[in-house]
C-alpha cells in the first residue's frame, strides 16, 4: 500500500469491557517470560494476518494467541501497538461502525525515512518488503483511488472502466500482472477494504458504483491522490478548484482534530 504520511485517526484501541485493572491483573498474573511470548506472538499474528488485508478480529486474536489470557486483551495490544509503531512505522487502528471488534495496520511510514528519523529518533524503522507485483497493484489502485476522488469521490463501473481501457488495463482481459482486472477491482481490493463496489438502486441493467473503503481512508489522504494526478497532467493542484477546496477542508479539519 503507498506509505503516505497520513496519520491515523484518534481511534486506535478502544476501551474493552474488561476493565484497565482487570486486564492489568491478567497481565500481572503471567511471568514475564510468558509476557514477552505472547508479544511476540501477537505482533507475529498481526503482521501474518495483515499481509492478507483483512481486518483482524478480536474474537481470533483471543483465540489463536492469547487464549487463556483474553483478559490481557487491552494490555497486550496497547504494547503491541507501541511495538508496530516503534519498529515497523506500523499504527495499529481499530475499526468502528459495521467493523467495530476489528483493526486493521496502517502504514504511515514517510516516503524520506530519514526525515522522520530526524524528527523521531526514537524510531527504529524497518520498512515492509513489497514485492514487484504488490507495486504494480499499488499503482493501479492509486489510478483507481485517485479517479473517484477527482470524480466527486464516486465513479460508476462503465466509467471507472472505460478509463482504465485508456491505460490499457482491460477489464475483460487477463492482464499479464493484474491477472483478472475486474476480480481485483470488484473482489480483492473490496476484501481488503480499499474500494466500496455497490449496486445503484433499480437499475436494469444493473449499474454498480465504485467508493473508498474504510483503508483507503486510513492510508491515504486526498492530497496525496490530488498531487499524483497533478504530476501525471503537469498541473499545479490549485488548478482542479473543486478538489483542492475539498482536500483544504479536509487538511483543516484533521489540524482542529490534531490540536483538540
Amino acid at each position: 500500500m503507498p506509505r503516505t504520511n497520513k496519520q491515523p485517526d484518534n481511534d486506535r484501541i478502544p476501551s474493552s469491557q474488561v476493565s484497565a485493572t482487570q486486564a492489568e491483573k491478567a497481565h500481572s498474573s503471567m511471568d514475564r517470560g510468558e509476557q514477552e511470548k505472547k508479544l511476540h506472538d501477537l505482533v507475529q499474528f498481526l503482521l501474518i494476518m495483515d499481509q492478507k488485508k483483512l481486518p483482524i478480529k478480536k474474537l481470533d486474536i483471543n483465540k489463536q494467541v492469547l487464549k487463556e489470557h483474553s483478559k490481557a486483551l487491552p494490555v497486550m495490544m496497547k504494547l503491541a501497538e507501541e511495538k508496530l509503531r516503534k519498529i515497523f512505522g506500523i499504527e495499529l487502528v481499530s475499526l468502528e461502525d459495521k467493523q467495530k471488534g476489528t483493526y486493521i495496520l496502517v502504514n504511515t511510514l514517510d516516503t524520506d525515512v530519514d526525515e522522520q528519523l530526524e524528527s523521531d529518533p526514537n524510531l527504529t524503522l524497518t520498512p515492509v518488503d513489497w514485492s514487484d507485483e504488490n507495486h504494480a497493484k499499488t499503482g493501479l489502485l492509486m489510478v483507481v483511488l485517485s479517479a473517484i476522488f477527482m470524480n466527486g469521490e464516486v465513479m460508476v463501473d462503465s466509467q471507472l472502466y472505460h478509463m482504465l481501457r485508456k491505460l490499457k488495463v482491460d477489464q475483460d482481459v487477463t492482464h499479464p500482472v493484474f491477472g483478472d482486472v475486474k476480480k481485483q477491482l470488484t473482489v480483492e481490493f473490496v476484501r481488503q477494504g480499499y474500494l466500496e463496489y455497490t449496486r445503484q438502486p433499480n437499475t436494469d441493467p444493473p449499474v454498480f458504483e465504485f467508493r473508498w473503503g474504510f483503508r483507503a481512508k486510513k492510508e491515504i489522504t486526498k492530497r496525496n491522490c490530488l498531487d499524483f494526478v497533478s504530476q501525471l497532467y503537469e498541473k499545479n493542484p490549485e488548478e482542479w478548484v473543486s478538489q483542492y477546496q475539498v482536500v483544504v477542508e479536509e487538511e483543516g479539519e484533521e489540524e482542529e482534530s490534531s490540536a483538540s
